[in-house]
């Protein structure tokens, strides 16, 4: 009796920095040791969704809403078409050949240059009738291709948004059941080293040592696999929500 009282003690000596130890790597050949896992805090959800503007999905159709409304300035300008200029500019040096001759003189050749420039300018139209009659038709075509552009680039991020609360509310959740796991690792852990002395002084059989290592296997295996859970869901967080949230020691 004072040896159960003794082992009750010395349980609850162990359990006290629970909360510490909480997510404390167990296998030395794990993949995810290096994450710091007790220190693990989600960002807000408006922080993750504004984030989220940054993933080649957004920006994709971000750039097609701006290459639409270019599209659209440039129909409004579209009558501008009907109009031309035109001009021409010349400069350079110009020669001047020229004969004399009189009844009493013979006739000379005499040679001047001068220089001289020139230019023109002029202005034509020309009106189409069914460009037209076609100008409102196309600005209104394209303020519908700009809002669709638009609505698309919404719906892209409503869907980002879903998958972020979906993967949020996993995470949290998991967040939760890897403390549960890990405390019924130390547990499971704390009953087995005690079993373990226990039939090292002969007062316990092989079976009952056998149950308790079995009972701490599977406590070990079901904190790897929430573990491995967890750390998948956070992954995938990260890469749709473009914001780091693992934490390695």
């Amino acid at each position: 009796m004072k040896y159960f009282k003794a082992s009750i003690v010395l349980l609850l000596l162990l359990l006290a920095p629970i909360k510490h130890i909480a997510a404390q790597e167990v296998s030395s050949n794990s993949n995810y040791n290096k994450v710091d896992y007790s220190n693990i805090i989600l960002p807000p959800l408006d922080v993750l969704f504004e984030n989220a503007k940054n993933t080649p999905i957004y920006e994709m159709a971000d750039v097609k809403a701006a290459i639409e409304r270019k599209l659209l300035t440039k129909e409004k300008r579209a009558f501008l078409g009907f109009f031309s200029l035109r001009g021409s500019y010349q400069y350079g040096m110009f020669g001047n050949e020229s004969t004399y001759t009189d009844v009493a003189i013979s006739p000379y050749l005499s040679y001047s240059t001068q220089a001289q420039n020139g230019y023109t300018l002029g202005a034509g139209i020309n009106i189409p009738l069914d460009q037209l009659f076609d100008l409102k038709p196309r600005v209104t075509r394209q303020k519908l291709a700009l809002r669709s552009a638009e609505l698309e680039r919404e719906i892209k991020y409503d869907e980002i948004k879903r998958e972020i609360i979906q993967m949020y509310a996993m995470a949290t959740s998991q967040l939760q059941v890897l403390q549960i796991r890990s405390e019924s690792l130390v547990l499971a852990t704390v009953q087995y080293e005690i079993s373990e002395k226990n039939f090292a002084n002969g007062t316990i059989e092989s079976s009952e040592l056998s149950v308790d290592k079995e009972r701490q296997s599977k406590a070990r295996e079901a904190f790897e696999s929430s573990k491995f859970e967890l750390t998948k869901s956070l992954m995938i967080l990260e890469v749709i929500s473009r914001t780091s949230i693992i934490k390695h020691k």
